[in-house]
């Protein structure tokens, strides 16, 4: 059973190639409803139909979509937040920078669509299993932490809540103005990205400072009891 950190079709479609043939669903229901299990079965739909489509994958697509360009950010409203007195000066920022932009871009030109027969949810279940190996084989330096965009925040604090009461207190929120941010001990659990009611708000990307992992004792290590 797939359960823990099912948010998405697109994650409920990882734990089936884990070998998963059921899902829970918990926590996503208590955070929002249980409009979420049909949005669910609608991006399982959406998967398997886009797997079907050749000419897409042949763009490279590989299941799931591009990375986010996450180097500018909070250019708009400059890291303010969408309340208050704050609220005025982020019209005025907005104004400036809608102003300047150049919005003469070529649109992509379409693609003619060739399918492959849509497969079944079935079909998925453990299409992952030759590629899990032993915990010891991955490299566990190779991290990710979250970054917050400013600019999309609606300031709700869930993230600083999950955070908190997860025990990382990875993420501070600002007294003043609401605004989350993510301190160097994030761990890239990518609980805050899970309960964010904004897409794309919350994003993880490859962490650039060195990454200590406490994890206890290492493998191999003698333990004496006095």
């Amino acid at each position: 059973m797939g359960a823990g950190g099912v948010d998405s079709g697109e994650v409920a479609v990882q734990f089936l190639h884990a070998g998963a043939t059921l899902i829970q669903i918990c926590s996503a229901i208590q955070n929002q409803d249980f409009t979420v299990i049909q949005d669910y079965i609608t991006g399982l739909k959406a998967y398997l139909y886009l797997e079907a489509r050749e000419d897409l994958k042949k763009k490279g697509w590989l299941g799931q979509s591009p990375p986010k360009e996450y180097g500018v950010r909070n250019l708009i409203g400059k890291g303010l937040p969408k309340l208050g007195e704050y609220s005025t000066s982020r019209k005025e920022e907005r104004k400036k920078f809608v102003q300047n932009l150049d919005l003469q871009i070529p649109p992509e030109p379409l693609s003619t669509p060739s399918f492959t027969k849509v497969q079944s949810v079935q079909s998925q279940i453990g299409k992952s299993l030759n590629r899990i190996t032993h915990y010891m084989d991955l490299n566990n330096k190779e991290q990710v932490v979250a970054i917050i965009d400013n600019e999309l925040c609606i300031n709700c604090g869930k993230c600083y809540m999950t955070c908190n009461d997860s025990g990382y207190q990875s993420i501070k929120f600002s007294k003043e103005n609401h605004l989350p941010s993510v301190t160097e001990d994030c761990t890239g659990c990518t609980l805050c990205l899970s309960v964010c009611p904004i897409p794309e708000c919350i994003t993880m990307v490859p962490r650039t400072t060195p990454y200590i992992p406490i994890r206890g004792l290492p493998p191999g290590t003698e333990v004496t009891f006095s």
